[in-house]
């Protein structure tokens, strides 16, 4: 039930922004692909990682960046072949509200870096289904393939570390390649 709870949420909020021409504007919408590390209350597990994600600008005096973004982590173990009868695989799930800062270095390199606040569901056991709050932050490195203003792809290298403060204190590492498509 929560899921699909989630998954509404962020679909009514993409809706929001394309629909909403006064003060937000739809910049950018993209997923991530990666490896690293989760843990909740329990050793530290090699994982898989899936984000989905739209950064949206808050026009004003002084603009803001905002990503939503929803964090799906598995058991790499998963992916691997095998009889999966009777075997139960951990995982988070997790949504982010991040402020996003971004530098351009030189003219299509980027470094990109984010904080805010993170919901986790924590399933790193059978017999747990927990939600947890903290934070998440992240940085990037990538490449423009367009130049400013125009629409188009970029590609970046991104690091992202969530941490939560109650429940049973999941928190994830994970290292992924990035893709998103600037509107």
């Amino acid at each position: 039930m929560r899921n699909k709870t989630i998954i509404f949420f962020c679909i009514f909020i993409v809706i929001f922004v394309f629909n909403n021409q006064a003060q937000l504007r739809l910049k950018t919408v993209g997923t991530s692909l990666g490896v690293g590390t989760m843990s909740g209350n329990s050793p530290q597990i090699f994982s898989s990682s899936l984000s989905l994600f739209s950064d949206v600008s808050i026009e004003s005096s002084t603009p803001v960046e905002l990503r939503l973004q929803l964090s799906l982590l598995n058991d790499f173990n998963k992916l691997i072949p095998e009889n999966r009868q009777n075997k139960y695989y951990p995982s988070l799930r997790g949504v982010s509200v991040q402020m996003l800062f971004q530098q351009q270095m030189f003219k299509k390199i980027y470094f990109e870096e984010g904080f805010g606040p993170l919901v986790i569901n924590d399933r790193t056991f059978s017999d747990v289904n927990l939600w947890s709050y903290g934070a998440v932050f992240s940085f990037s490195a990538g490449i423009n393939f367009v130049e400013k203003g125009e629409k188009g792809f970029a590609f970046a290298l991104i690091s992202e570390l969530g941490n939560t403060f109650t429940q049973t204190t999941p928190q994830y590492l994970s290292i992924a390649l990035q893709l998103k498509y600037l509107n």
